[in-house]
């Protein structure tokens, strides 16, 4: 797994009126008490909750990369997905709970923090119930607050889930309600409008993720409460899509990780062979985005020596070498490093700030490329038509599934169509385009079920969930699809229905055991065996 270990930032906090500093150690899981809700800067404390939610969401997709075939698998599912995979995000979030609660106490007597609590709200919900979706059950109610609570209990995934949806309703008219802004606002420049539609479309996210068990989080009419988001203000322009942007500055550390993995030194990972095939093979038209989310370092023949791939003839194998010099490794590989480094095919300008593909075939770091100016894919207006078109086919909802459909594809086409200021005449044409999407819906057409029409539009939120691998993760969970995804050639059918939870937490909560990694979370109400 590509594990990301941070340092726990001691972060300095500067009185500008005293011309003084404190230096407070974050280090909050295991002393809060250094948060002085008296004494913190809030613009201070929200600028770090916003770094951290990126850094923690950034992980959990590096983390999840493998396990959804963007990247290959070149172990098994428990080698990978393993008791420390999580540790530092673990930490960090209980970190970004305890800055959060500082705010909310700041908010609760001062009306000029309205703005700032309610985008504290929105984050810490989002990271909330992204660890619910990787762990179930967490500590909440008691975390953060070792003195008191040395060993916090669990709180049910559902339960968190219900508060984060009252949450979301709160920050809403919070957002309405405040007049001042924030001093460094990292995703919507202080626009209350775009934040409302985050809002909205998480609130949204939420529903549709939870539509197998609704239920347990206090929906009783899914269909009417999905339907008045989808009237409401939600994220439907590029413009308002929620990322987070990262720049070429390599001091401190601010490229895209996947610049930083892929064009600093040899690249130490491989692109999954099943995600570079249904790009480029599994259609009778070329998804156009391939040049934008690949690139090609080599044409050198993957079976020339000496030796670079060791899966020729092998007949365990399904794809081994993809062919046009796609070069990556099946699901379930091990047999790597094989001096390659510099021949395999690595990540490209969408979404990692990395080169466009005009057949250079030449190593990332020798092209000229965006310098890691990449992006974070959060919430966008593709993926909400993508949801918004499985809840019209599955829950009747407001809107033509197919038409749903013929839209997040285009929002998906144009927003990496028109990244990272290429120019070249390779470029893909509008006609690319409209002949992709009308392949798309022929077949769509063409299907008998729903579940075959379900299976297209999964397919497609997978290709277009391309570097944000927990879209994929709980869509695959929740609906098992894209059916054809590549099982593991070694025949690991132990799939990850959660993560375990962190050994440090272990051994350090008496409240907490270990869990296995066929523990499904609650919104997963799927047999066992469901998916590999």
């Amino acid at each position: 797994m590509k594990r990301i270990f941070k340092k726990i930032y001691i972060s300095v906090i500067c009185i500008s009126t005293l011309m003084a500093c404190e230096v407070v150690d974050f280090d909050l899981q295991e002393n809060p008490n250094l948060l002085n809700p008296t004494s913190s800067d809030p613009n201070f404390l929200l600028n770090e909750l916003q770094f951290l939610f990126q850094d923690i969401m950034g992980d959990m997709i590096l983390n999840t990369d493998d396990v959804m075939r963007y990247e290959s698998l070149t172990g098994t599912y428990n080698d990978e997905v393993d008791p420390d995979v999580l540790r530092t995000e673990w930490e960090r979030y209980f970190e970004a709970l305890s800055i959060a609660r500082v705010i909310e106490t700041q908010a609760a007597s001062d009306p000029g923090l309205t703005f700032h609590n309610a985008i504290s709200k929105l984050l810490l919900g989002y990271l909330t119930v992204t660890l619910v979706d990787y762990n179930g059950a967490i500590p909440f109610s008691q975390a953060a607050m070792s003195e008191e609570f040395p060993n916090p209990v669990l709180d049910d995934g559902a339960d968190l889930y219900t508060m984060v949806l009252a949450d979301i309703d709160q920050a809403i008219i919070d957002i309405n309600a405040s007049t001042n802004d924030v001093t460094n606002d990292l995703f919507y420049n202080n626009n209350r409008d775009r934040w409302e539609a985050f809002a909205n479309s998480f609130k949204l996210r939420l529903l549709i993720q939870t539509r197998l068990a609704s239920g347990e989080v206090g929906v009783a009419d899914i269909q009417s409460q999905i339907n008045a988001l989808l009237n409401s203000n939600i994220i439907d322009t590029e413009a308002e899509d929620f990322q987070y942007n990262f720049t070429a500055v390599n001091e401190p550390e601010s490229r895209h990780p996947y610049f930083v993995r892929g064009y600093l030194s040899g690249f130490s990972q491989y692109i999954g062979n099943y995600f570079m095939f249904t790009l480029r093979f599994s259609k009778n038209v070329i998804d156009p985005r391939i040049r934008y989310y690949l690139y090609r370092q080599s044409d050198v023949d993957p079976f020339s020596g000496p030796p670079f791939l060791a899966c020729q003839g092998d007949p365990e194998v399904d794809f081994c070498f993809v062919g046009d010099q796609y070069w990556g490794l099946d699901h379930g590989e091990t047999r790597t490093g094989r001096g390659d480094n510099f021949l395999r095919t690595v990540y490209g300008v969408y979404p990692g700030g990395g080169t466009f593909d005009e057949d250079q075939f030449d190593r990332g770091a020798n092209t000229v490329n965006s310098g890691g100016a990449g992006i974070l894919p959060l919430l966008t207006s593709s993926y909400i038509k993508f949801l918004s078109a499985e809840a019209a086919l599955m829950l009747n909802t407001n809107g033509d599934p197919v038409t749903l459909l013929e839209e997040a594809i285009r929002n998906s086409m144009n927003k990496v169509l028109n990244f990272g200021n290429v120019n070249s005449s390779l470029e893909p044409t509008a006609a690319d385009v409209d002949a992709y999407v009308a392949e798309v819906i022929a077949n769509y057409t063409a299907a008998t079920s729903n579940e075959e029409r379900l299976d297209i539009i999964i397919t497609e939120f997978y290709l277009a969930a391309y570097g944000n691998s927990i879209e994929s993760y709980n869509a695959y969970r929740r609906t098992g699809f894209p059916s054809s995804i590549q099982e593991s050639i070694s025949g690991d059918v132990n799939f990850p229905r959660s993560f375990p939870y962190s050994d440090e937490e272990v051994n350090l909560n008496s409240s907490i055991s270990q869990k296995q990694n066929t523990v499904r979370v609650f919104w997963d109400t799927n047999p066992e065996g469901f998916i590999n």
